[in-house]
C-alpha cells in the first residue's frame, strides 16, 4: 500500500506543476493587457488568482484524466517501468503544453476583443483560409510567445517529479498482491477519482462550473482574469456558434437599423425617477380580460392598466425565462440556439439598465425568489451591474417555500415592498415571480380562493394578480410611490386554451379571432406590456406601437430623458422615427412583426408574410401581393441579423467597443 501512495503523491506534485502553468500564464496575461486593467491592485489581483485555481483546477482534471486514471490505476509493477513513467511524462508535457499554448496565444488575441476566447475560434481556425494565411507573420510579430512556451516547457521537462523507489520497495511492490489488499486499492482508486472529478466539474453546487460563475467573484470587468481560456472554451464546445454575416458594410447595417442610440432633448435633464419591473413568470396576453373584452384571470392588472399606458400590440423575444432577463435587462433578442446566459457570448461586453442607472447614482437590485443559482440569473445579474441580489438564500424563511421552485409570490412580493422602503431614492428593481409555473401550486390557506380556470395555470395566474395586489396597496401608501415608474411584462407565454365556438361554462373566452391568433407562431410570442407611473398622467391608454422585450431598456431611458449613447437591439416605444419591431427565432426561422404584418426569413429569403389581423390563422401568404413590404421588412431583419452575429463574434455590442473600432 504503501508504492501505491507513492504514486497517489507523485501524482499531486505533477498536478501541481500543472497548476503552477496556469499562475503563469494568468500572469503573463494580466502583464500583457495591463492597460486594460488599469485600477487593478495588488491585494484584489492576488484575490482573483486564487478564486482563478477554482477555474484551473477543472481544466486541469478534465485535460489530464488519463494522466490521473494511469497514476490511481492498482496495476502493480508495470506501474514502476521507465516506458509506463515515460509515457506519462510525454502525455503530460503534450496536454499541459497544448494548454499553456492556447493560454498565452489568447492573451494577446484578448486585446483585439476584450474577452476570452470561447468554441468559436475552432470554427474559426477550421474554416477559415486567413488562419493559414496568416500564421507566418502572427510567428514573426509574436515570436516571444514561441520563445516563452519553449523555455517553460524545457523547465518542466526538468523539473518534473520523478518516480523513484528503493530496491526493498521495490520488491514489496512486485509482490503478489494479496485480494484485500487487491480490494483496498480499489477502494481508494474510487475514492480519489471521485474526489478528482468533483474538481472537474468545480464543486458540489448543483450544475458544473460555467463562464457566468465568474461573475460570482469580482465584476464583469475582471472576469476574463479569473477564467481561463481552455475553460471558456470546452464550456462552450458544443453551443450554438454564430456564423458571420456580410449582407452589408457595417455602416449601412447601422443606418439601415441602429443599434446605437442616443436621445437629444432641448430644455430636458435625466429625471431621477425610481424604476421597478416586474417580470411575471408565463403571463400570456390571453389570459388579461381588459386586453381580450373578458373576464380573464387578472382582475387586478385589468384594473391598473386602465390608469395605465398598455402596449396591444406586444411580444416576448423568446419562449424561455433564460431569454427574457438579457433581453428586457440589457436589449439583447435571442436569435441564436442557445441562451445568452449560457452561450459562448455570454462574457461579451453588454450594455444593461443596471450598469446605466448605477452611473446615474441608482440603487439597484435584482429580486427572484428561486433558488439561488437558477438558470444563472444571480450570476447574470452581477456581470450587468445589480449591486445586490435577493433571492431564496436571502429571504431566509423555508415556511414560504412552494416545495418545488422558490418563495410563493404573495410574500415575496411583500419582501421586495419592505426592501424598496429600506433603499435610498433613486433606485432600480427588477423582480421576477415564479409561481405560476408547473406545477401550479398556491399556498393551502389560499386553495379555495381562486376559481378553476379553463387550464390549471389559470388559477395560480389568478393568484400572482392578487400579490401584486397587495404589493400595490402597501406600496402606495409609501413616501417613494408617487415617484416611481412601474413596468409590467410577462417573460413569456403559457398554455392557451382549446378553441371551441360555443362559450365555456367557466366563462367567457377571448373572441375565436384571438383564439386563433394566440394560436399562430407570432401570437404565441404575444404579451402584456403596461408602463404604470402614479405620479404621471401621461401614462395612460391604450398604445397599438409593435413593441417587444428588447424595447423595455431603451423605452425606460428615453422616459427618463437619459441623453448618453447606449448600444441595444430594442427602440423606445416613444420614439417617432425609430423602427417598430417584434423579432424572434423558433423553428429555425426567423420571424419579425410590424403593425399588423409577420414576415417569415429562413435565413436565405422571406418564406411568407401574413396579416394577423385579417387572417389570424396564417392561411393567406401574401409574399407575391406585398413585395415591397417583404423586401422592406427582409431588409430591416437583415440588418439585425448582421449587427447581432457580427456583434457577438467581435464583441462589438456596446458603446465602448463600437467607438473602439470605429463601427
Amino acid at each position: 500500500m504503501k508504492a501505491y501512495f507513492q504514486h497517489i503523491v507523485l501524482l499531486l506534485k505533477r498536478l501541481i506543476l500543472a497548476l503552477l502553468l496556469f499562475i503563469l500564464a494568468r500572469a503573463f496575461f494580466l502583464f500583457y493587457n495591463s492597460d486594460v486593467f488599469p485600477d487593478l491592485g495588488f491585494a484584489q489581483g492576488l484575490r482573483l488568482f486564487v478564486v482563478g485555481l477554482r477555474f484551473d483546477i477543472s481544466v486541469i482534471v478534465y485535460f489530464n484524466l488519463l494522466f490521473i486514471v494511469m497514476h490511481l490505476l492498482p496495476l502493480g509493477k508495470i506501474k514502476s517501468t521507465s516506458g509506463y513513467q515515460g509515457f506519462l511524462k510525454v502525455y503530460f508535457l503534450i496536454i499541459n503544453g497544448l494548454l499553456l499554448f492556447v493560454n498565452l496565444a489568447d492573451s494577446v488575441y484578448f486585446n483585439f476583443i476584450l474577452r476570452r476566447s470561447t468554441a468559436d475560434v475552432l470554427k474559426l481556425i477550421l474554416i477559415s483560409d486567413d488562419v493559414a494565411n496568416l500564421l507566418p507573420s502572427f510567428v514573426i510579430t509574436y515570436w516571444y510567445l514561441i520563445v516563452l512556451m519553449v523555455v517553460l516547457l524545457i523547465i518542466v521537462a526538468i523539473v518534473y517529479p520523478k518516480f523513484s523507489i528503493n530496491k526493498q520497495e521495490e520488491n514489496n511492490h512486485n509482490s503478489n498482491l494479496k485480494p484485500l489488499n487487491i480490494g483496498l486499492r480499489f477502494g481508494f482508486f474510487f475514492l480519489f477519482m471521485g474526489i478528482f472529478l468533483i474538481g472537474a466539474r468545480g464543486g458540489l453546487q448543483p450544475y458544473p462550473l460555467a463562464i457566468m460563475h465568474a461573475s460570482n467573484y469580482t465584476s464583469s470587468k475582471y472576469v476574463p482574469i479569473v477564467l481561463n481560456t481552455p475553460f471558456a472554451i470546452y464550456t462552450t464546445y458544443g453551443h450554438g456558434l454564430l456564423g458571420r454575416i456580410n449582407y452589408f458594410s457595417d455602416k449601412e447595417a447601422q443606418e439601415l437599423y441602429p443599434i446605437a442610440h442616443q436621445y437629444a432633448y432641448e430644455n430636458r435633464i435625466f429625471q431621477k425617477k425610481n424604476v421597478v419591473i416586474i417580470l411575471w413568470e408565463s403571463y400570456s396576453r390571453e389570459y388579461s380580460g381588459f386586453l381580450n373584452n373578458y373576464k380573464g384571470y387578472t382582475p387586478f392588472m385589468d384594473s391598473l392598466m386602465q390608469q395605465s399606458l398598455v402596449f396591444s400590440n406586444a411580444f416576448s423575444n423568446g419562449m424561455r425565462s433564460i431569454d427574457a432577463i438579457p433581453a428586457v435587462i440589457s436589449g439583447l433578442p435571442i436569435l441564436m440556439d442557445d441562451p445568452f446566459i449560457t452561450s459562448a457570448y455570454s462574457t461579451n461586453t453588454i450594455e444593461s439598465l443596471a450598469k446605466i442607472l448605477n452611473q446615474e447614482s441608482y440603487h439597484t437590485a435584482f429580486f427572484h425568489g428561486g433558488n439561488n443559482g437558477t438558470m444563472g440569473f444571480n450570476e447574470f445579474s452581477k456581470y450587468t451591474g445589480f449591486q445586490e441580489y435577493y433571492g431564496l438564500k436571502e429571504y431566509d424563511n423555508m415556511d414560504d417555500y412552494d416545495g418545488n421552485w422558490g418563495i410563493f409570490d404573495e410574500p415575496f412580493l411583500m419582501y421586495l415592498e419592505k426592501k424598496l422602503d429600506s433603499f435610498n431614492e433613486p433606485f432600480f428593481a427588477f423582480e421576477f415571480t415564479l409561481s405560476s409555473h408547473n406545477p401550479y401550486t398556491v399556498p393551502k390557506h389560499l386553495e379555495t380562493r381562486f376559481e378553476e380556470g379553463e387550464l390549471e395555470i389559470h388559477k395560480v395566474i389568478s393568484y400572482t394578480d392578487f400579490a401584486l395586489k397587495k404589493f400595490f396597496e402597501t406600496a402606495s401608501k409609501k413616501h417613494w410611490y408617487n415617484n416611481t415608474l412601474f413596468v409590467i411584462l410577462a417573460d413569456h407565454t403559457a398554455p392557451y386554451y382549446t378553441p371551441i365556438d360555443s362559450q365555456s361554462n367557466k366563462g367567457e373566452l377571448p373572441s375565436k379571432k384571438l383564439q386563433q391568433f394566440y394560436r399562430n407562431s407570432i401570437g404565441r410570442f404575444s404579451i402584456p406590456i403596461v408602463f404604470f407611473s402614479p405620479g404621471d398622467s401621461s401614462l395612460r391608454g391604450i398604445d397599438s406601437t409593435t413593441i417587444q422585450q428588447t424595447d423595455i431598456m431603451p423605452t425606460i431611458l428615453d422616459y427618463l430623458g437619459y441623453q448618453k449613447p447606449f448600444v441595444c437591439f430594442g427602440n423606445s416605444a416613444f420614439s417617432i422615427d425609430g423602427k417598430h419591431y417584434a423579432f424572434e427565432y423558433a423553428n429555425k426561422l426567423y420571424q419579425i412583426t410590424n403593425g399588423d404584418y409577420s414576415l417569415y426569413f429562413n435565413g436565405e429569403k422571406s418564406t411568407a408574410l401574413y396579416n394577423n389581423t385579417l387572417d389570424p390563422s396564417h392561411k393567406v401568404n401574401l409574399i407575391l401581393d406585398f413585395k415591397e413590404k417583404t423586401a422592406n421588412m427582409e431588409l430591416d431583419l437583415r440588418a439585425i441579423l448582421q449587427q447581432y452575429h457580427n456583434g457577438f463574434i467581435n464583441n462589438q455590442i456596446s458603446i465602448s467597443r463600437i467607438n473602439r473600432t470605429d463601427f
